[in-house]
């Protein structure tokens, strides 16, 4: 048995269609392994993505079908044979076998006799299966909105292709998408890892060559950082809590590959506005989450979940931000007015 690792590398996926994405990817790749009776008893399929990538990995693929013998039932034996010589029908009957005429029997039913034959079926590979058939699987995935980008070419997938990698244990399978061949080369975070490739070596290798190169593939994983983070940084201000929302912790799972969390904040006098319109503004134009203090009031904080790396304790800003952008109180972030919309 091996492992298979499907990973379809693309341009950043809007985040509302990636979950969709994932579970039909996973669903067809089941039932394409499973018709084609390639998964073990207790094989597992799991799905990740993240905006640059939909992948799956089958544990438990076996290395081809098994050899399968098949009864096959043609024409009624009257019309096959008479006067126990072969006719046109029998001949054309073993010809659509792939058997010898001789090699035909009797087969008796409730309707009477006809002719038979038993047919040896030799099992295909699973990576010559795969190879065949899972360009249409793929290329078959629902989305809202597609586009095509090869001038000429039929295919339409929500972002151009980028990258192909598909891997049965350590062997490449021969597959091609959309004039793109699969191989082992992957591709880490876009600015953190930059374009330098990535190598899996094996399937079961996947997630860690990823991580290296700055992408955590797993949503609940990144999920789970992110709701950490959050309460990580809302520990900086006394009393404060940062407002449940999990439809934006869905929004922002599915915009990042490493996760972190600032913490800003903003002048207390927009704190007389209407509490839906800053939230609204915070939520909807910025994904930034609202924070609150002990009495469930907003407090002049917000909270966003960044695509990069953390930034220095102390200090809101990536390391490579000039000094200015990082100057008065720890924690706050400046140019408050234009984050929050005003």
């Amino acid at each position: 048995m091996a492992d298979f690792l499907l990973e379809i590398g693309l341009d950043e996926i809007p985040a509302r269609m990636i979950a969709g994405a994932e579970a039909e990817l996973g669903r067809r790749v089941t039932e394409l392994l499973t018709r084609e009776r390639l998964l073990s008893e207790g094989a597992i399929v799991k799905t990740y993505s993240t905006p640059r990538r939909l992948a799956v990995l089958a544990e438990g693929v076996l290395a081809g079908q098994a050899d399968t013998e098949e009864q096959l039932t043609g024409p009624s034996w009257k019309v096959a044979f008479k006067d126990g010589a072969p006719t046109a029908a029998a001949e054309a009957f073993a010809k659509k076998a792939g058997v010898a005429v001789d090699a035909l029997e009797k087969v008796t039913t409730p309707k009477g006799e006809y002719v038979g034959a038993k047919v040896q079926r030799k099992g295909r590979s699973t990576a010559e299966i795969l190879a065949s058939d899972l360009p249409k699987e793929v290329l078959s995935i629902y989305w809202a909105k597609n586009m095509y980008w090869r001038a000429g070419k039929p295919e339409r997938f929500v972002r151009p292709l980028r990258w192909l990698v598909a891997l049965l244990d350590e062997a490449v399978v021969p597959l091609e998408i959309a004039g793109i061949a699969a191989g082992r080369t992957s591709r880490g975070h876009r600015i953190l890892h930059g374009e330098k490739p990535v190598e899996i070596a094996s399937a079961g290798g996947y997630f860690e060559a990823l991580r290296r190169a700055k992408v955590v593939v797993g949503v609940s994983e990144r999920s789970h950082l992110i709701r950490k983070a959050l309460d990580k940084a809302t520990r900086t201000v006394p009393g404060a809590r940062w407002r449940e929302d999990e439809p934006l912790v869905e929004t922002v799972t599915h915009l990042t590959e490493w996760p972190s969390v600032i913490l800003g904040d903003f002048e207390a006098e927009y704190l007389s506005l209407p509490e839906e319109v800053l939230v609204t503004v915070m939520r909807d134009h910025q994904k930034y989450f609202a924070v609150e203090n002990a009495e469930g009031k907003l407090a002049p904080h917000f909270l966003a979940v960044l695509n990069t790396a953390e930034y220095r304790s102390g200090c809101r800003r990536r390391s490579d931000y000039p000094a200015r952008e990082c100057e008065g109180a720890a924690g706050t972030v400046q140019g408050r007015a234009v984050l929050l919309g005003f």
